[in-house]
């Protein structure tokens, strides 16, 4: 509990004093720590959120090649390799660096490495599922499968089926979709031919997409060195820059990620994973491993293979280009894109059990409306945005273990209630929220991210006002 009137902090690891031990190891360049910390990590919500912590730490550095190079068998090392470069791909990209498009196609390779090397593990489609957001045009057919409900649009659900059959209502990776929500340029909200196209053989999509740019030599298969070895120092100050924390899955910097992993037999949304599932080809062999024949198939099946992903892949100055010649409204897109965000994350949120964080999705997207549109267009003040707030404290604080809270979590939720004067609520998870704090989402009502804590504490003072004198 923080006492009364105490400054908050920002701190990756929250109450996980494990991790946080291991962190100050990690960037002193040691892996050893790591190593241990994860052969003890079993439950798969611990696992999902600390392997993404751990991987931001050491995306500025050579730590989990270290630890490659000396056990280059080791399912755990090749996880965190993919860890480390979806976390360089995306920040490469949000620094406009000229090696985004290799790290990339090079951290698509890592996670379907991982894929064959961690059959039962949710987080390498996690990371296939967080680089669909590189691909705003949805060349990538794996990146526009039919969706599990009509009124969802053409997305990544195969990779999302995924990794619901390995944990259900994982967390991140729901995030992960709304991330890239958040980026579909649409334009394909029809009926796709996408499955046809998946699974139609290797040559065929070596073929249809060879006239795209050439693979780097880093991926996978190709010999010599891979795009990382080539970082050059621009991209290791990106990478590496203090106060960084992780890639947030909904686009903010600082998450830690858990989920409260229930009913492990069913998944989100039961039937429509299902049929995501059953699309693949994959069925019950996809939850232990590759289909029978093996990751060449399943590189087909995605439509993704080594000679397809370069040809695919768009860089970001190309994809704005390309909306200017179409004429896109800009703004007219970007409320397409929130109107879709909050579809789904209503949908996500009304599937999930009691007890998971899938019921705070529709606080997220509010908050992103906020930091996109302003406050006015984010509608603080309206009935539904109250009730959100409500259903989340009731379905998910009200019900999960505390341990099992995301900092995140919390002081979105915290802020929601706050937001919509439910001051005696919020009060109670402020207390819960502890000494340490995310500047998300307070940052977007502050002048600056190191103004966040001003308005933390003035919020959360406001609701203890509200509530009576401390005891």
């Amino acid at each position: 509990m923080a006492r009364e009137g105490s400054r908050p902090c920002y701190d990756p690891a929250g109450s996980d004093h494990a991790l946080r031990a291991v962190l100050q190891d990690l960037r002193t360049g040691r892996w050893m720590a790591m190593r241990t910390l994860l052969a003890e990590t079993t439950e798969a919500w611990r696992w999902t959120q600390r392997t993404q912590i751990l991987a931001a730490a050491a995306a500025g550095s050579d730590v989990v090649r270290a630890w490659l190079a000396e056990e280059p068998d080791c399912a755990h090392a090749a996880v965190m390799r993919a860890r480390v470069g979806v976390e360089r791909a995306l920040r490469a990209r949000r620094e406009r660096h000229l090696r985004a498009h290799e790290l990339w196609i090079e951290a698509w390779d890592a996670a379907q490495t991982a894929t064959g090397l961690a059959p039962r593990d949710p987080v390498p489609w996690i990371c296939l599922l967080a680089l669909a957001q590189l691909d705003p045009g949805q060349r990538w057919a794996e990146h526009r499968a039919d969706p599990p409900a009509p009124p969802l649009p053409p997305g990544p659900w195969e990779l999302l089926a995924e990794a619901a059959a390995r944990d259900p209502y994982n967390r991140e990776a729901h995030h992960r979709v709304l991330q890239f929500l958040y980026a579909r340029e649409g334009g394909h909200d029809g009926p796709t031919a996408a499955a046809g196209t998946a699974r139609s053989g290797a040559g065929e999509a070596a073929g249809h997409f060879g006239a795209g740019p050439e693979a780097p030599a880093g991926r996978t298969g190709a010999g010599g060195e891979t795009a990382t070895d080539h970082i050059d120092a621009g991209l290791m100050e990106v990478a590496g820059r203090p106060g960084v924390g992780p890639t947030e899955p909904t686009g903010h910097p600082g998450t830690e990620i858990t989920e409260a992993a229930v009913h492990p037999a069913t998944g989100l949304a039961a039937a429509g994973l299902a049929a995501a599932t059953s699309r693949t080809g994959a069925g019950d062999d996809t939850v232990t491993g590759h289909p029978a024949a093996g990751p060449q198939q399943v590189a087909v099946r995605t439509g993704a293979g080594p000679q397809g992903a370069a040809g695919r892949a768009v860089a970001a100055p190309e994809v704005a280009a390309g909306r200017a010649r179409t004429g896109v409204d800009e703004s007219s897109d970007l409320h397409r894109r929130l109107d879709e965000a909050s579809g789904y994350a209503r949908w996500a949120a009304g599937q999930a059990p009691a007890g998971s964080a899938l019921h705070l999705l529709p606080l997220y997207v509010r908050v992103e409306r906020h930091r996109r549109l302003g406050e006015r267009q984010a509608r603080w003040t309206t009935e539904t945005a109250a009730r959100e707030a409500r259903t989340a404290l009731t379905s998910w604080f009200e019900q999960a273990p505390a341990d099992r809270r995301a900092q995140p979590d919390l002081n979105h939720l915290a802020h929601a209630l706050w937001s919509t004067g439910q001051y005696a609520a919020a009060a109670a998870v402020f207390e819960a929220i502890g000494p340490y704090f995310t500047p998300p989402p307070w940052m977007y009502r502050a002048r600056g991210r190191d103004r966040a804590v001003d308005v933390f504490t003035a919020a959360r003072d406001r609701c203890r006002t509200a509530t009576g004198p401390a005891t």
